[in-house]
């Protein structure tokens, strides 16, 4: 992930997974799954924490403390945030939604849809460029807007979308192959990130990048855990069937420029 960082001063986070996320990074553990692997927990049971998913116990928040080198309490409750110097990565001026009457610290114009460079977000972090803010909310660094794309309304009102809504990532390779190609401009609503109704969405994948699958849930009602299954259009892919909480999704798929 790249981060934006605004002055010395600091910012309580404002949730218990942005500041397990923020102790992590700042114990060296440039990945979540890194993390879980030195602290001896699921991936699923780590990555729901820290991205809000579900809260951690006090017992969790004592054993992410000593192996992060930060309180329990302030994992838990924020407090004596000047004594841990944990700086956020939020303006906290900056409303925790992106919505239609709000510019990204980037200072967007009316109507412009920022184009990501998927690539600058990937490598040595081990973090995608897309990042939760505060109550799960879909930030993006300026520094991995490469390039902006205007859309006529009449076109936005007809994917019931607004502009300050969408991103535009590059689709690499050909898992979704013929629905979308090698090097099309894929255009996501990073409002909707749930897997509901079924479709395609862009999805944080491993290693800091970006994929862009089909998600259809296949759990029964009542499960403890909801199952979603990841397909590719392209049948020499195989799907796969992860935990709900194993999976970040950065948006649904609205459409594509191709070339």
């Amino acid at each position: 992930m790249i981060y934006v960082y605004y002055s010395d001063i600091m910012y309580v986070m404002d949730t218990m997974g942005q500041r397990l996320r923020e102790a992590r990074l700042k114990a060296g553990f440039s990945s979540a799954t890194k993390a879980a692997d030195a602290i001896g927990v699921s991936h699923s049971t780590y990555r729901a924490h820290e991205n809000g998913q579900n809260d951690f116990s006090p017992e969790d928040a004592a054993i992410y403390g000593r192996k992060f080198g930060i309180s329990a309490s302030y994992l838990l409750t924020g407090e004596n945030a000047a004594k841990h110097k944990i700086v956020s990565s939020f303006d906290p001026d900056i409303p925790d939604r992106i919505d239609s009457d709000v510019k990204i610290r980037s200072q967007l114009k009316d109507g412009e849809i920022p184009e990501i460079d998927v690539k600058a977000g990937m490598g040595a972090g081990g973090e995608i460029m897309i990042v939760n803010g505060a109550k799960n909310a879909v930030q993006i660094s300026t520094e991995v807007i490469r390039d902006f794309w205007r859309l006529p309304e009449s076109l936005l009102s007809k994917l019931n979308v607004v502009a300050s809504n969408v991103a535009v990532l590059p689709a690499y390779g050909d898992s979704m192959s013929p629905t979308i190609h090698d090097g099309d401009a894929v255009f996501i609503d990073i409002s909707h990130r749930v897997p509901s109704p079924p479709g395609i969405y862009a999805l944080a994948d491993e290693l800091g990048g970006v994929i862009i699958k089909r998600l259809e849930i296949v759990s029964r009602p009542g499960a403890d855990e909801i199952e979603v299954e990841v397909i590719s259009d392209n049948p020499h892919h195989k799907p796969r069937i992860l935990n709900l909480s194993e999976i970040t999704i950065l948006g649904r798929y609205i459409g594509r420029f191709t070339r």
